[in-house]
Parts: C-alpha cells; structure tokens; sequence
C-alpha cells in the first residue's frame, strides 16, 4: 500500500478497515500526535483492555516487542502494539536488523502503530525510512512534512475561528514572524491572544504585547540594525540578547545563515537566476520566505560589503568554537566590526 494521506487514513478509521502495520511521522510533529492518538483510540478504543494493547517507546525491548506482535486478540476484535518515540539512534545495525524483521512479521488479528511525535532520529534516520518502505508493502505510511506559510497562516485562522475569533492573514503572517513554525508553539500562541483578545479579532497590539520573538526573529532584528546603520540599536539588541542567556554560538549560527540567504539571493539577481531555482538548488523548501527577506534587509549595501560582513560573521564563528575568548566581547567586537563594513561601502 503506498504512503497515504491524513484524510485517507481517516477513512480507513471510519471504515475500520485497519492495515496490519503503520508508520506515523514526520517533520510536523503535532499532526504526528494527533494521527497517532486518532488510529489507536479507533483500534484499541478509549479504555483498552491490558491484554490486548501493549505500548512500547524509547529504548524498546525488541523480544517484548516481538512477543507482543504474537499476542491472540482476547475479548476484543484487535491485539493492538504500539510503538512511540524508539531510541533508532541508540540502535546497533544488529538491534534495527531485528526490528525490521518484526516489522516484517504481521500477524493476523494484531495492529502495530510506529509513530515518532517528539523524536526525530539524526545518526539512523534512514532507518526509519527503511522501516517505512517495508511498511509500505503490507501496511500505511502516514509521513507528515513541512507545510507552506500559507497553510501555516491558514491554521492560525482556523485556530482562532474554534475560539469564536478572527485573525487577518496579515496577523497571522506576524504571528508566524515572532514564534517560528513550529505547529504545537503557534497553537498554543493562539490560544493565548483569543484568551486575552476582548473584541471578535485579534489585533496586531496583542501579538507584540504577548508575543516572545524567538531567537530567529531577534538575530534578525539585529542583523537589519547592522545594515541599517544603527550602531544603538544593535548593540541594545545585542544587550538584551545576553540578559535572556541566549546561547553564543547558536547566536552566531543564525547570524551566519541571515547573511548567507543575503548573499545567495544577491548573488542569483545579479547572475539572473530566479529566486525558485534558488530554493530547489539549496533546499529552503517552506524557508523560501527568508530569500525575500534577506534580499529586502541588505538592500542598502554593495554586494562588496554584503560579502565582507558574511565573512566576518564566518570568522567571528570559527575563532568562538575553537579558541577560547569571552563570548560577549567577541560578539560586541563582531558588531562593531559589521556597523563599520556597512558603513564603508554602500550601494
């Protein structure tokens, strides 16, 4: 069976016309959850009997999990075993050998759900995306990936609209800005402005009253007071970075990647290459946004200057990680380094 949609695998709760196996994951975490739960309160039913529903998740004991996949329904139409969240990284070649051949092994009368709401796997993630394609074969993939700002800006209205209110695509643009987009952080961001929002529509004034900017937004932030000029300001940003213990090389990291969006997409304008073929050659995928962005902040500046700031932040990068220097001063001394290049050569 290929990999199928959240709808489709709703159809087939509804019909109860469950597959033998499914995988669940998937960037989007949140739907992750929600799928998940979904399919195994239909197969198990909200207060599932302990010899027919066996859950296991993080560091898995494989021969448990084996035995379990054996288990005759009892009473019950299904023999369900989950598995959420398994350590794949932890795993030996041996471990996840064993673990597709479970995978491999249905059983007729049991269920098993393999969902990863909270833990992405790094070191084996292609062997969850094994354990997916065996799947494929006699069971579901329900795979979720990253969806577009549009859609995003659409969930933050639906949110909204449950909670008897109203939000302008222009909002919920903002709103995405501030938070990220992260699913489950901009739900819970809603919520909180239809709580605090007396009229039907949220107003911009309660997103920036309520609204954190995560630390994206705030480099950001300071990296256009750079260009800009605004030696105060920046170097204020910077202060309030260090108040909130914000973590120096991550600082750095974000830094680095605004001024390589610059120069990318300065680089394609000034070779004629549009920015789509941009986002397909360096995979931004729903990050297409930050081209436009970067383009619209670096402006003011030579592509010269542009490309003395990106190695300055590359410098200022590389002597934190491997040298040992006070992280303050190096970024105050950084800053500095960038007012005075945006200022030399302009555009």
């Amino acid at each position: 069976m290929p990999v199928i949609t959240e709808a489709e695998l709703k159809k087939q709760i509804k019909a109860r016309s469950f597959s033998p196996i499914y995988v669940i994951y998937g960037s989007e975490q949140m739907f992750v959850k929600s799928a998940a739960g979904l399919l195994i309160n239909a197969v198990a039913g909200k207060a599932p009997s302990d010899f027919n529903y066996h859950a296991f998740g993080g560091e898995v004991d494989l021969d448990a999990l084996a035995a379990a996949m054996g288990v005759v329904p009892f009473m019950s139409e299904y023999n369900l075993v989950t598995v959420t969240d398994i350590f794949l990284d932890s795993m030996n070649a041996d471990d996840i050998a064993k673990l597709k051949a479970i995978c491999k092994h249905t059983v007729e009368g049991t269920v098993l759900v393999i969902s990863m709401p909270s833990y992405v796997p790094k070191k084996n993630k292609a062997a969850l995306d094994a354990i997916a394609k065996r799947a494929e074969k006699d069971g579901s993939v329900c795979r979720f990936d990253k969806i577009d700002r549009r859609t995003l800006e659409k969930y933050i209205a639906k949110w909204a609209n449950e909670r008897g209110k109203t939000i302008s695509q222009l909002n919920a643009s903002a709103l995405i800005n501030a938070c990220g987009e992260d699913l489950n952080l901009l739900k819970n961001e809603v919520e909180k402005l239809c709580a605090y929002s007396t009229g039907e529509t949220i107003e911009h004034e309660a997103i920036e009253k309520l609204i954190a900017p995560n630390l994206e937004t705030k480099i950001f932030a300071l990296s256009d007071a750079v260009l800009s000029g605004n030696g105060d300001k920046a170097f204020s940003l910077l202060d309030r970075l260090f108040y909130q213990k914000e973590e120096p090389v991550m600082m750095l990291y974000i830094l680095a990647n605004a001024f390589t969006d610059a120069y990318r997409i300065r680089v394609a304008d000034e070779c004629g290459v549009h920015e789509k073929e941009v986002v397909k050659d360096f995979e931004y995928k729903n990050r297409a946004f930050a081209l436009s962005k970067a383009r619209r902040a670096t402006s003011r500046i030579s592509t010269e200057a542009l490309r003395d700031c990106l190695n300055a932040v590359l410098d200022a990068d590389i002597k934190l990680k491997s040298v040992s220097v006070n992280p303050r001063m190096h970024l105050e001394q950084l800053t500095a380094r960038l007012l005075l290049i945006s200022r030399e050569v302009r555009r």
